[in-house]
């Protein structure tokens, strides 16, 4: 079974998780980094160091970011992938607000103080699984 999901399936996955993987294109290639986000209308708020991969190259370019979960055991999952053109949040109050109400609390250590936003133009997903029937027959 594959199956398309809607706009607001696909929002609503990225809304309740919190870590993904943002895919963008360096000098020396392309790299894929993972990342901490939160949901803020229709965007990704992503908070990373100004010298990072992501903070050097990341903003003001077109790139990628997919979430996604699965299981094993079930062999099922689902994907959703959002792109569009990246740019740093560079209004101070807007900075307070989303680090007050929306921070992404970043995992990796260090500072991070550079907020960006993806605003998605496009944003796709997909569920992935077999029937249990299917499962049971496997192997």
């Amino acid at each position: 079974m594959d199956t398309e999901l809607r706009y607001r399936e696909c929002r609503d996955l990225l809304a309740a998780t919190t870590v993904g993987r943002c895919a963008l294109s360096t000098p020396q290639g392309p790299v894929i980094v993972p990342v901490n986000h939160t949901v803020v209308d229709d965007a990704l708020i992503l908070r990373t160091s100004p010298y990072s991969q992501l903070g050097t190259y990341g903003w003001s370019a077109r790139i990628a970011y997919e979430v996604d979960s699965y299981d094993e055991a079930t062999r099922s999952g689902w994907s959703v992938i959002a792109v569009g053109t990246c740019e740093r949040v560079e209004d101070l109050a807007e900075a307070r607000f989303l680090r007050t109400f929306h921070d992404p609390d970043p995992w990796a250590t260090g500072a991070r103080t550079l907020y960006l936003r993806l605003r998605w133009d496009e944003l796709t997903g997909r569920r992935i699984g077999v029937t249990r029937t299917d499962v049971r027959s496997v192997g």
